[in-house]
């Protein structure tokens, strides 16, 4: 046993240093939804929130600057909107304003682009109270 957990052990080593140097680690294809924290991924509304009341925009903070390319939300239940997305320079801070949303649990699907052409792609769940 020990043995094995030795070899675990110096496995996790050597790879986790080699992918926190690389700027674009886990960036060739899109991010599941409990990946985007861990790559400097900040969204406002933020996953799981319980808001008072409508969020009036969709902002979202890189690690690296992005060009946000798509967005849409979903009520519970119903089909998803799409969210209109200006054109824009890559930044490290984009935002989307969202439409009036009545109170319900809500899904919110982002895609943004970096200038080197590397794709992020998640999901935001939220509430409107």
């Amino acid at each position: 046993m020990r043995p094995i957990i030795l070899a675990l052990s110096l496995s996790l080593a050597i790879s986790v240093p080699a992918l926190a140097q690389d700027p674009h680690a886990g960036h060739g294809a899109p991010e599941a939804v409990s990946d985007h924290a861990a790559h400097g991924v900040v969204t406002s509304p933020a996953e799981g929130e319980m808001l008072a009341g409508s969020p009036d925009w969709f902002t979202i903070t890189f690690a690296h600057p992005m060009t946000l390319t798509a967005v849409t939300v979903a009520v519970e239940g119903q089909a998803p909107r799409t969210v209109p997305v200006a054109a824009a320079a890559a930044t490290t801070e984009v935002s989307a304003e969202l439409p009036t949303l009545a109170p319900g649990r809500y899904v919110l699907n982002w895609t943004a682009q970096g200038a080197d052409g590397h794709q992020m792609a998640s999901a935001v769940q939220f509430m409107v109270h």
